[in-house]
């Protein structure tokens, strides 16, 4: 992290600019421990995989024309939307055999 911040600092560009990036970097260090989780087995560490889910599970369905939602609402559409995407229906469908058992909050 340090030879990053050396070289934003020794490089030749406005020193506003410089000072914005060097107290991102500073501010979000302990964020960006790449090496760190690459070898604890995260393969993916940056927020595009994380905005794609979100945008194809979440604001698809959820988001279409004149709907409204109320939050209890939106909580069950969102898990059957990922029971979906994940195509694990045979959980809702043993969960609706069998109604008194005790479901996941």
């Amino acid at each position: 992290m340090e030879t990053v911040l050396d070289n934003i600092i020794s490089a030749p560009a406005k020193e506003e600019a410089k000072k914005k990036i060097t107290n991102y970097y500073q501010n979000n260090k302990e964020r960006m421990k790449y090496r760190k989780y690459r070898n604890t087995g995260c393969g993916i560490i940056g927020s595009g995989a994380i905005e794609s889910a979100h945008r194809t599970v979440i604001q698809k369905r959820m988001k279409q024309a004149g709907q409204r939602w109320s939050y209890k609402g939106a909580k069950n559409m969102l898990r059957l939307r990922i029971i979906s995407m994940n195509r694990q229906w045979a959980k809702v469908i043993d969960a609706v055999k069998t109604p008194n058992r005790k479901q996941a909050a």
